[in-house]
């Protein structure tokens, strides 16, 4: 024997459609973060590549200050006046200016050179001034000459630094571009991967989902075919997704509607068809009836023996039957016509109850408790309802020990009136009550099945209800809700009227 299969897990769809688009947006965030921090650093990597590249051509630019400063303490030598003096001294402040702007955020490297720099423009300026132009003035062309070999240390000093500051300068500047470089390509990388990853998790949940609705759907199709094609019996098989097990259950609540709906249609034509075919035999039948009635009752009076008149009288009521039979078809068959009045619905069960028959044997004491109300009805309708419910009880009840005694009672319920009659007799199986309204259902091997039919009718046309219940303690209590209790100026007005 094969296992049974395993139950479906369910699942909501609404919650894996959150998490794929969760997902994805929290790709699409991260992605555009990433892009955001690398193209942020990527520009502050060519920002300083650029700085860098300035502050080389700045660097370079010392060297030619440096031998700007030179050149006008040469041409002092060679004129050998103090012509240049002034010359001299604006390239030294020049000089020093230069170095000032580079200082700000030098490492210690570059900031080392700087000051060596600036250091040899200082000393190469105090030679300038305490050895060349003295030895000048005093024609010392000896000391002019030694002291011009140590200024041309100092310069080719001043100029390897700044010659190495630049070189320095460069070095990072490529650094950074470089850097710049990783983080676009960084960039680049990270967004195609993300949109690699987003597109085959759309693909991937895309075709999730589409399974999880195209199952379901292809479901209902096949069922629907199945219905079109007269399988009344096709449901939806259970779903996974609670959305659509929803869809699943309401749409397998709707066939079967559907299937009592048509049931109940083909058992009211059947019903119909039983009706018309016997309204005309019960027409048909009464008749004869009747006249069989009439020729018994003469021959009972014309009777001289007893046993005669006793066999007559069974006859009579034999054909009484068939007669009350073909009446109750004929009520049943035909569509109530009302004539509705305000009436006291106390004096009206009361009416009801004393028209009743006993019938054979003991009759058990009807007892009625019921509150004064108008309501507007056809008394003679509603009297025949409470005579055949009350006649029923009395025949489920009979008997049963003392005490046992039929109860109808009389309530106001909110703008209606209610009417019950409660007996204790054997009671209604569960199974006949669905069935006890339904015509031609009897549970009496006597009964005819219309009685209660023709009753639910007549309160039907009402616009009341009728339904049968188990009595707490045993027996069966049949309710009746009527509408229309009419307060005591309503019912004055409405019979002025």
């Amino acid at each position: 024997m094969a296992p049974p299969p395993a139950p479906q897990r369910l699942y909501r769809l609404r919650r894996r459609l959150l998490l794929v688009i969760s997902l994805l947006v929290a790709l699409v965030v991260v992605s555009g973060i990433a892009t955001v921090l690398t193209g942020l650093a990527s520009r502050r990597a060519i920002l300083e590549a650029h700085d860098l590249e300035v502050a080389s051509r700045r660097a370079a630019l010392l060297s030619v200050t440096a031998r700007e400063q030179y050149i006008h303490e040469a041409h002092t030598i060679i004129l050998r006046d103090r012509s240049h003096v002034e010359h001299h001294d604006a390239w030294v402040s020049e000089l020093g200016a230069k170095l000032a702007e580079l200082r700000p955020g030098l490492d210690a490297e570059a900031a080392t050179k700087l000051d060596d720099i600036g250091e040899a423009s200082r000393d190469l300026s105090q030679l300038f001034s305490t050895a060349i132009l003295p030895a000048i003035d005093r024609q010392d062309w000896h000391e002019v000459h030694h002291a011009h070999d140590r200024a041309n240390a100092l310069v080719d000093r001043m100029t390897e630094h700044a010659d190495s500051l630049a070189l320095h300068f460069d070095e990072r500047a490529m650094a950074a571009e470089r850097r710049a470089e990783q983080f676009i390509r960084f960039a680049l990388i990270l967004a195609t991967a993300v949109c690699a990853l987003a597109a085959a998790l759309a693909l991937i949940a895309g075709r999730k989902l589409w399974s999880s609705f195209s199952t379901p759907l292809a479901s209902l199709e096949r069922v629907a075919g199945r219905v079109t094609a007269g399988d009344r019996s096709a449901r939806v098989e259970p779903v996974a997704a609670v959305e659509l097990a929803a869809v699943a259950d309401a749409f397998n609540r709707m066939l079967d509607a559907l299937s009592r709906t048509e049931a109940d249609l083909v058992a009211s034509e059947r019903l119909a068809a039983i009706g018309r075919v016997a309204a005309g035999v019960a027409h048909e039948i009464n008749n004869p009836i009747a006249v069989i009635r009439g020729y018994v009752k003469t021959m009972a009076k014309e009777a001289e023996k007893p046993e005669l008149r006793e066999e007559l009288s069974i006859l009579d009521e034999e054909a009484a039957a068939c007669q009350r039979i073909a009446e109750e078809l004929l009520m049943y068959t035909r569509s109530p016509v009302l004539s509705p009045r305000p009436v006291q619905a106390e004096e009206l069960i009361r009416n009801a109850v004393e028209h009743c028959d006993g019938g054979p044997g003991r009759a058990p004491p009807v007892l009625v408790d019921a509150e004064p109300a108008f309501i507007t009805v056809d008394p003679l309708r509603i009297r025949q309802v409470v005579v055949n419910l009350v006649t029923n009880a009395r025949e489920a009840t009979s008997g049963t020990s003392e005490g046992d005694e039929i109860i109808v009672r009389g309530r106001q319920q909110d703008d209606g009136y209610r009417i019950e009659i409660l007996d204790r007799g054997a009671g209604i199986p569960e199974e006949a009550r669905e069935r006890l309204f339904e015509p031609f259902f009897t549970t009496r091997r006597d009964g005819t099945g219309l009685g209660l039919a023709v009753c639910y009718g007549l309160v039907t046309a009402h616009g009341g209800t009728i339904r049968a219940e188990p009595r707490p303690g045993g027996g069966s209590q049949f309710v009746i809700d009527l509408p229309g209790v009419l307060i005591e100026e309503a019912r004055e007005s409405q019979e002025r009227a």
